[in-house]
């Protein structure tokens, strides 16, 4: 379509170009006036103020106006066409995603895709995690939805439209806005619509931390505090940060988090009893969560109890094995 328009407009250039000249050198009318005569002519205008004194004139302008009528009705039906098809496409497009989005189930929603909000994205795209986003920058909201993202306009905080995202199936809420304000109400509502959903909330102050706490966010991140610690780290512990970076970016290691439940095969395990863990094993038992105490060193004799999270690193492949035992 785009390819039709742009030759349509070269055609009708042409065409002006061809009339101008024409007039110019047929008539002896000034280039102005050539001009003049020959866009009224091809906009079948025609208000006489300019007489054709020539018989290869008049020839001329039958030619002028059959061509330049031609392609005038062409480019308007294609312009007509663009238009509605454009629409009809964005509006067929937006029904589709929110059937998608009324498909989901524990999926993630992210409020804002600004600069901390597209790095919320990628990760979540290279977690292979099922999420929505709501942002109110319609190009950027445009420009997302053409890579495939499940995006749409609007204000997080209102209510319909983190239901229009799915609030009450979702498992978590990410909300990277840039005022404090706005995630302090975004957590607000959020937690009303569905008080079990798991909110990590964006700070750019830490006197807000506090606020967003008594909202109801579960976690507070401060980019900037964040950023601050890693520049500390490269210049104390480079190794460590290289090493931190090699698992996050390389896609064949991954970590995984388990929530033991009760009456289930982990509930009361030891450790060492694991079938998936070994000393030939390429899963490692990084940690175990309990009662918000992180527990380091583990023993083979530690007993693993309901409520416990298990993290795991190790290949891609394993731990997609130990997904479908536990079917995650």
């Amino acid at each position: 379509m785009i390819k039709k328009l742009r030759i349509s407009f070269f055609v009708l250039a042409l065409i002006v170009t061809i009339g101008t000249a024409g007039f110019y050198l047929i008539e002896g009318l000034s280039l102005f006036d050539a001009f003049y005569f020959t866009v009224e002519t091809v906009t079948t205008v025609g208000f006489g103020d300019i007489k054709i004194a020539t018989q290869a004139g008049k020839i001329f302008s039958i030619f002028l106006m059959v061509c330049g009528a031609a392609v005038m009705f062409y480019l308007f039906g294609l312009v007509t066409t663009f238009t509605i098809e454009g629409q009809l496409f964005r509006l067929h497009g937006r029904r589709k995603m929110f059937r998608k989005i009324n498909k989901l189930y524990n999926h993630v929603i992210v409020c804002g895709a600004g600069r901390v909000g597209i790095q919320v994205i990628n990760n979540l795209i290279e977690e292979e995690l099922d999420f929505v986003v709501i942002e109110q920058n319609e190009e950027l909201v445009e420009s997302l939805m053409d890579k495939g993202i499940l995006i749409f306009h609007g204000d997080a905080a209102n209510d319909e439209n983190l239901v229009k995202a799915g609030i009450e199936r979702a498992k978590g809420l990410v909300t990277t806005l840039p005022e404090d304000s706005q995630n302090v109400y975004v957590t607000l509502t959020a937690k009303e619509l569905n008080p079990q959903i798991e909110v990590v909330a964006r700070t750019n102050s830490p006197s807000s931390e506090p606020k967003l706490r008594r909202a109801g966010a579960d976690e507070v991140v401060s980019p900037a505090s964040l950023g601050g610690r890693r520049m500390a780290m490269l210049v104390s512990n480079p190794a460590s940060v290289e090493y931190f970076d090699f698992i996050q970016k390389n896609s064949d290691f991954k970590i995984l988090e388990i929530l033991v439940l009760q009456g289930t095969n982990l509930d009361g395990m030891a450790v060492g009893d694991i079938s998936f863990l070994g000393e030939n094993s390429e899963v490692t038992l990084l940690a175990i969560v309990r009662d918000k105490t992180v527990i380091h060193i583990i023993r083979n004799t530690e007993l693993v109890k309901a409520g416990d999270i298990l993290i795991f690193f190790g290949q891609k492949k394993e731990l997609e094995k130990i997904k479908e035992i536990f079917d995650i």
